[in-house]
């Protein structure tokens, strides 16, 4: 072959390497980690040209919504707007917090059922304060997973995230009469605040729960005045406090005095047992010695 045909023979060969794709396309799951649980795999890569990148500070209120507004519509716009962004800091928070304990109690129920606490050559209640937290909440976190999956078909019905006190109340409900679990949250929100206490006052009102033992409260003892004829013997000490000794005095001083004396007296009678109850003590000591 001459030298002209293989030059034109490898500008070929390069024209054909240059049109093949630069790179193996990758399977539809060559992002997924099969260690990982779905929730907590990566999210998939987007050929498409990248959008603004999500911010975690949210922007600030835009001031022009209110242009036109007397001040009153003004205020009542920004009180609603306020209160929108309670609700759902606390809707942000409920959701974070009922992920965490199932996604948590998921895998401290498969570390347990694995004997982790026993591969690292500790027990239950070392192993969990080595992931920083207490042997009971280990068994807590369990069981909210446990009723929180129970009340999943609730969850996304009603889109509202139960955390694991709420669950607790919720799912033996859940599971006796769905219906009627549906109907103690929908009560328990109409109160304007979700929490295991208003489902459980819920449950009571539509007669799910027994009410609870109605104790009356006991009556307040008397405050007793200040007796300023009587001062009490068995702790002198306190009794004779200045600044009680003080207002006595104001109310009464002849009975302070007359008591003061008094106790002295028995002061007396009491430093004289003290003699006799030390001479008796040595003279047993040196008959010993």
């Amino acid at each position: 072959m001459s030298k002209n045909s293989l030059i034109n023979k490898g500008m070929e060969s390069l024209a054909t390497e240059s049109a093949r794709p630069r790179r193996v396309p990758r399977a539809a799951d060559a992002t997924t980690d099969p260690a990982l649980p779905q929730q907590a795999q990566p999210a998939e890569a987007s050929d498409a040209a990248p959008g603004p990148a999500p911010t975690l500070v949210p922007a600030p209120f835009e001031t022009s919504a209110l242009d036109g507004m007397d001040q009153a519509k003004q205020v009542e716009t920004l009180e609603a707007a306020y209160w929108d962004a309670d609700r759902a800091e606390v809707a942000s928070f409920q959701l974070a917090k009922m992920q965490g304990s199932v996604l948590k109690g998921d895998l401290l129920r498969l570390l347990l059922d694995r004997q982790a606490h026993e591969h690292h050559g500790m027990t239950v209640g070392d192993y969990a304060e080595s992931l920083g937290i207490k042997r009971q909440y280990v068994y807590d976190l369990i069981r909210a997973a446990e009723d929180i999956r129970v009340l999943a078909p609730l969850i996304e019905e009603t889109s509202t995230p139960i955390v694991a006190a709420q669950a607790a109340v919720l799912a033996p409900l859940y599971k006796t009469d769905p219906e009627a679990a549906t109907l103690v949250l929908q009560a328990a929100k109409d109160t304007g605040k979700l929490s295991a206490a208003s489902l459980t006052d819920a449950a009571r009102d539509l007669g799910l729960l027994p009410r609870a033992e109605v104790r009356p409260a006991p009556k307040p003892a008397p405050a007793r005045p200040v007796d300023a004829g009587r001062l009490a013997f068995a702790d002198a000490y306190r009794t004779l406090a200045p600044k009680r000794v003080e207002k006595l005095v104001q109310e009464d001083a002849d009975a302070v005095l007359s008591q003061a004396e008094a106790i002295e007296a028995e002061i007396i009678k009491v430093q004289r047992r003290v003699d006799a109850a030390k001479k008796a003590a040595r003279k047993v000591i040196a008959a010993e010695a």
